[in-house]
């Protein structure tokens, strides 16, 4: 934009005009009493400063009464800036106040930007999802999560959700989640997490996963960085949406046939894992840092640690490998250059593909040496 576009933009802009018109009040109204006072009143009117205090207060009504006009011709300049200084103030006032209204009323209704940083996205909506939001804030109590909504729910529906989390940071963006208007004003690019739900009060599961799938698709072509952690309908699905190079990818009902089989097979298992995975139980499953002395150190050791200075059981670990996007530049035949690459990207823990990897490794022996990026699974 060239200099006189900026300047027409600027001049265009009602509240501009109006502080420029006050200005300009201000100093004709200063120039103009200090005239008529400046002879027969220099005992208040000393000089072009106080003509400018006087014209402020008395534009803003605040009537201080220290330095006031005794000549006809001042009095008539005060009576003009009284009449004109009320009605521009009163403007600015008005303006003002709409902008913020204005700007209230869009984030209401979820067309505001929110510039939000390190937060989680939730996309979509189901009737899982308030309780998915329950949980984040029950298990990050000490560090509660900022949390953004992006859907297309009706404005009642999105006002109750809202007003029940009130006193965390949710917030809310209307529109399409497949699209990227809707998350960048949700500010994805500064993100920590992406949620996606499937959409099951528009569509049917089959379509939902579609939703998801494409959302996916559209996310880590543009934000590969992001962890994206899709929860499809039916489990034919996963394999698309984990092509789709999603971090994560959730199965709805994925253990129930587990927990109701192995509760005939062995009674009460369905107690042990809700109270297992259940953020109100006093004990349950998490991943805890390992302190850093303890890398190169064996599982006995670790274990150990965690058992006796913080009462945790020790069940495993588990890693993110990160992975080098390389593969694209690597040739189709294998050349001893491109194994040697390979090789070494491997023993750095590295891998070709595009994705990370999580690797869980549950009940190591004791001799297993921890590794550098690795969490421990316990049982607090």
């Amino acid at each position: 934009m060239g200099f006189i576009e900026t300047l027409k933009s600027i001049f265009s802009k009602a509240i501009f005009r109006i502080f420029l018109a006050l200005t300009l009040l201000t100093v004709v109204a200063s120039v103009a009493v200090l005239h008529f006072e400046g002879q027969q009143n220099p005992q208040e009117y000393r000089g072009l400063w106080d003509s400018v205090w006087w014209a402020l207060v008395t534009v803003f009504t605040v009537g201080y009464g220290d330095i006031r006009p005794i000549t006809v011709g001042g009095r008539l300049v005060g009576i003009f800036v009284m009449v004109s200084g009320a009605t521009l103030v009163s403007l600015i006032t008005a303006t003002i106040s709409s902008i913020f209204v204005a700007r209230k009323i869009r984030e209401d209704q979820g067309l505001e930007s929110i510039n939000f940083a390190d937060h989680i996205i939730i996309c979509g909506w189901n009737n899982k999802a308030e309780s998915i939001i329950d949980t984040l804030f029950s298990l990050l109590k000490t560090r509660p999560p900022r949390i953004i909504l992006v859907n297309e729910l009706s404005e009642e529906e999105i006002n109750s959700v809202l007003d029940r989390f009130r006193k965390f940071k949710v917030k809310f963006i209307r529109g399409d989640y497949t699209r990227n208007a809707p998350l960048e004003r949700a500010n994805i690019q500064d993100a920590n997490t992406i949620i996606l739900l499937p959409n099951l009060d528009q569509f049917d599961p089959s379509v939902a996963d579609e939703k998801t799938l494409l959302a996916t698709l559209n996310i880590k072509s543009s934000y590969p960085k992001k962890k994206v952690i899709a929860f499809i309908m039916i489990s034919d699905n996963e394999i698309h949406v984990k092509r789709a190079k999603a971090d994560e990818v959730i199965v709805s009902d994925q253990f129930v046939d587990f927990i109701l089989a192995g509760d005939v097979a062995e009674p009460g298992l369905s107690n042990v894992v809700n109270t297992l995975f259940s953020a109100k139980s006093d004990h349950r499953v998490a991943t805890a840092i390992i302190p850093a002395r303890f890398k190169g150190k064996t599982f006995k050791e670790v274990s150990d640690h965690f058992k006796t200075q913080q009462k945790m059981l020790v069940l495993g670990v588990v890693a993110v490998v990160e992975s080098i996007g390389v593969s694209d530049f690597l040739s189709s035949d294998s050349s001893h250059l491109d194994a040697f690459i390979e090789r070494k990207l491997k023993e750095a823990g590295r891998t070709l593909g595009e994705e990370n990897k999580t690797i869980v490794n549950l009940n190591p022996a004791d001799d297993y040496i921890i590794q550098e990026n690795e969490k421990a699974v316990v049982l607090i």
